[in-house]
């Protein structure tokens, strides 16, 4: 099985061939990448947490004003990966359907071993998104081009991955991850309000699973580079450990570990 497509009819989800045509040349997720998306990670058959991708879908889709068409939720069903993502998409043009395709090898071996993150800017201050709601920070749409523009100078520099970080000097995300980092035994990461950035399912459901402190709250880049620990959170790649940093080696540290053993872990629960 390479992929499963399934489109949301006047009648409910219908599965169709990958190569038959979904979208109108019109629909305004094209022409103005008006489109909100989740990604759910396929564990033993089954989508996990889809509560939470689901409100987080209505709640993208509500800030784009997008009316998610009812049955949405059904598009979640009838896919039987063991190790999967499914994409679910609804445009403004009222087209919504899901893709479900085997995670790739290069997303597992992230998980397992590893990436190599360089820090870059997002090119705004910390506080400028949350009073600028237009602006789409922390809204999961599928006008990505600079998300995937910045994994390219990523790669171009040698490194898997990028973290994101203001003109003032705090963390923010990742391209598509929550950030995450350890000192002195501490899980920290940056709150998603205060710096209008993406609220990570993962990393929620990582929170809970931990067995030490854990702080929200903001944080710079001196003490991300500095940390004991770096990680990113992601709904396919799951706990990710940042191996290098800037040039730096941190390799996969005792937290992170445990942590992506009880993540993996409470994925088949």
């Amino acid at each position: 099985m390479t992929a499963v497509l399934t489109v949301l009819g006047p009648d409910g989800p219908v599965q169709q061939p990958v190569e038959q045509p979904v979208l109108r040349a019109d629909d305004l997720g094209v022409l103005r990448g008006e489109s909100v998306f989740e990604t759910m990670r396929i564990a033993a058959g089954r989508p996990a947490f889809v509560d939470a991708h689901l409100q987080r879908l209505a709640r993208s889709a509500e800030r784009l004003a997008i009316d998610l068409p009812p049955g949405v939720e059904g598009l979640v069903d009838g896919y039987g990966f063991p190790d999967g993502v499914l994409r679910i998409v609804c445009t403004k043009g009222g087209t919504a359907y899901a893709l479900a395709t085997p995670v790739p090898e290069e997303t597992i071996r992230g998980r397992q071993h590893g990436v190599r993150a360089i820090t870059l800017t997002l090119g705004v201050p910390a506080g400028l998104r949350p009073q600028a709601p237009w602006l789409l920070g922390g809204v999961k749409a599928t006008s990505y081009a600079v998300n995937m523009a910045t994994l390219r100078h990523a790669h171009d520099e040698g490194a898997d991955d990028a973290i994101w970080l203001s003109t003032d000097g705090e963390v923010l995300e990742a391209p598509t991850s929550t950030v995450a980092w350890v000192q002195d035994g501490v899980l920290v990461t940056p709150p998603a309000g205060e710096v209008a950035v993406l609220p990570g399912t993962t990393v929620a459901v990582a929170l809970g699973l931990l067995t030490t402190p854990y702080e929200i709250r903001r944080g710079s880049a001196e003490e991300l580079r500095a940390a004991d620990e770096v990680l990113m959170l992601s709904s396919v790649r799951g706990v990710a450990p940042v191996v290098e940093l800037d040039g730096r080696v941190l390799g996969t540290g005792p937290l992170t570990a445990r942590l992506r053993d009880a993540f993996e872990a409470e994925l088949l629960r």
